[in-house]
This record gives C-alpha cells, structure tokens and sequence, in this order.
C-alpha cells in the first residue's frame, strides 16, 4: 500500500488546476495525485495536464456527465482511495504551503488515534491578497462541540486515513454543497480528529464557487445535517439560529466582517 495520494475534482477549472499541483510538497512524501474530471465541456483536465511538467504522478479519472463534487470525489475513492494509507484533500486554485505534507503526515504517524486532521488556513482573493485566516480548534473536544456552529475543517486542508472508508463510508450525497461537512461529522462520531495550528493552505475566495454561488443551498443543506446530528445543548440551538440566520445574509457581507474583524490580516 502507497502512502499518501492528493484526491482533487476538477470541473471546467482551468490552470486553477495546474497552480493546486504545483503547491504539493514532493520531496516528502512522492504523493500520486488523483484528479477526477467531473464531466468538463469547456476545459477538460486531460488539456490542461499537457502543460504539466513537475515529478508528481498523475492518475486522471475522467466522469461520463457532471454530477457534482460529491461524486466526484467518492468516484475517486471508490477507485484507489484503499490503495493509499492516507488520502489527502485540495481543491483547484488552492494552494498548499509550509510543507504542509510533512507536519500532517507526521502527526498522523505520531497520533496513531487521529484519523483526521486539517490544519488553519488562509483566505485569499482572486489576486492572492490575504483576507484573513480561520484558526480551527485543534482539541478534539472543542472540534466536537463547535462543529454545530460551523464546519471545524477546511476541506482542502484536510488528511485522513483511508481505512475511515470501512467504518465511515463516502461522502453523503444528499447534502448538496456541504458533503464535507456531513462526512467530517460522520467521521468524528467514530474517530478522533485534530487540527494543526498553522496555517497549512491558501484558499481562495471565488465569485464563481460553490460556496458563493450555490450558497443558499449549502445553507440549506447545512441545517440539514445539524438536525440530523442535533443533541440537546447550546452549540446546536445556536448552530440552526446561526444559519437559519445566514440564509438572508450576502457572503459579501460576511466576508467583509470576518476580514475586518480578524486580526492575522
């Protein structure tokens, strides 16, 4: 069994794409990188991948039809994700930093009931301009708790151990736009997980993302899965009033907030 492969969908993203691969620290860990095309018309990755010439090997997964980034990335798992120990998350126009492989990969070896962990994370614009940074709760107690509120992983920061297929299973697909973070609660019901306190990754605010423009329905699909997993206590009333809250709030609005108010800008 392979160490470690990097799982990213891809879907008409262009050289988004190519700048996410070319973020991976090689020299660790040799990861294959699995990208699966989730049915692209206008720029397929196969196209893009010609202009690829780093080290890192490439498996490129082609979908019949669009279906989603939550099939897509069960596609990708159901295909090789057991050949891998461990299987790490980034998405096109992401871009890892600070060896970000080598600290998570090394404290899943030395954190043998850790099957998960993220890691803090910087958010950029489309000009690569930080706007500010999430400082998620590595304490696996806080994680639990204030998951309610709101996800405690970034996706594309995240690592896992790929036996969580035999106990966890795959990304829900009735949770539209918000398949992580139905998965990273399904997880931490039957597995430690953790956050590294660093910020591991540069996430971009996109105009055109799924977490802009599909927004209402992550909204949605959020208190969702706070209901499903609803326990009487604090964190979860105040997780639906949050959200239910945020369905008639433009992320502009928050963006601008958490920019200003956050003091790592």
């Amino acid at each position: 069994m392979k160490k470690c492969c990097v799982l990213i969908p891809y879907y008409n993203a262009g050289d988004t794409l190519l700048s996410a691969i070319n973020s991976i620290d090689y020299d660790y860990l040799h990861p294959d990188v699995i990208i699966v095309d989730d049915g692209s018309q206008i720029t397929k990755a196969a196209d893009v991948l010609k202009e690829y010439i780093g080290p890192l090997n490439i498996i490129l997964l082609e979908m019949d039809s669009n279906k989603g980034i939550e099939h897509a990335l069960n596609y990708g798992l159901s295909l090789h994700g057991r050949d891998y120990e461990l299987v790490a998350r980034l998405d096109c126009g992401d871009l890892c930093k600070n060896n970000r492989f080598s600290k998570q990969v090394k404290f899943l070896d030395e954190n043998p009931d850790c099957y998960l962990v993220g890691s803090w994370v910087d958010f950029t614009d489309m000009d690569g301009r930080k706007l500010y940074t999430v400082e998620h709760p590595s304490d696996f107690e806080s994680i639990k708790k204030l998951m309610f509120i709101n996800t405690t992983f970034t996706h594309p920061t995240v690592i896992f151990r790929s036996n969580i297929l035999d106990s966890v299973g795959f990304y829900p697909t009735d949770t539209p736009a918000a398949e992580d973070y139905a998965y990273f609660f399904k997880i931490i019901k039957k597995h430690k997980a953790s956050n590294i306190k660093e910020s591991l990754v540069n996430c971009t605010i996109d105009p055109h993302g799924i977490s802009t423009i599909k927004r209402k329905r992550q909204i949605k699909s959020r208190i969702l899965v706070i209901a499903h997993n609803f326990s009487i206590n604090k964190y979860a009333v105040y997780g639906i009033i949050r959200s239910a809250l945020l369905l008639y709030t433009p992320r502009g609005f928050t963006v601008f907030l958490k920019t200003f108010f956050n003091p790592n800008r």
